[in-house]
């Protein structure tokens, strides 16, 4: 006798498998999409972090002002932060680049959501200035980090040139060195 015996599911049974399946997915896609923009803040933070560091040291190294601007061409300061930015040797001190500035770093930070800001006094420099001794050329200095028009995080830069990283109060809210509240 050969008793053959057959397992298969049925419709029911796979209906179910499926819907379960589904059910999963769209649980965890939200999280994983969470999890995806943190991580990319968290890279976009660290980036700009090393650009700051690297204009710091080369000013210190060259013996010369080093410029960290914004720009979207890698060749000019323009556009904005969340585009990428330029580091150069800043002879004349003005944040532009002119034929004889030597560009010693191209950062592509790409920021796919949000975009980054920058305040300083004066208002009107939309670049750091690193002095050959690693100072700010201006005062204090703080870059934020937003999307959904709320701050994700800062970073804060004091005129010796150090920084350090601010995330949002309980409020959401953050400060730049001077106590005023960060914005978007």
């Amino acid at each position: 006798m050969n008793a053959s015996s057959q397992s298969a599911f049925t419709l029911m049974e796979l209906l179910i498998s499926l819907s379960i399946i589904a059910i999963l997915m769209a649980i965890s896609f939200p999280a994983a999409h969470d999890f995806m923009t943190r991580t990319q803040d968290e890279i976009l933070q660290a980036q700009l972090l090393r650009a700051i560091e690297i204009a710091k040291r080369e000013a210190r190294a060259t013996h010369t002002p080093v410029a960290l601007c914004q720009s979207n061409n890698q060749m000019t300061c323009a556009g904005n932060w969340q585009d990428g930015q330029l580091i150069f040797l800043d002879e004349q001190m003005d944040g532009v680049v002119h034929g004889n500035d030597q560009i010693l770093t191209v950062m592509r930070t790409q920021s796919q959501h949000g975009s980054i800001h920058w305040r300083a006094f004066p208002g009107y420099r939309h670049y750091l200035l690193f002095l050959p001794t690693g100072f700010l050329h201006s005062d204090n200095g703080t870059f934020w980090h937003c999307h959904a028009d709320k701050p994700i995080w800062a970073i804060i830069i004091s005129k010796v040139g150090r920084t350090r990283v601010a995330l949002p109060d309980e409020k959401g809210e953050i400060r730049d060195s001077h106590g005023k509240l960060l914005s978007c």
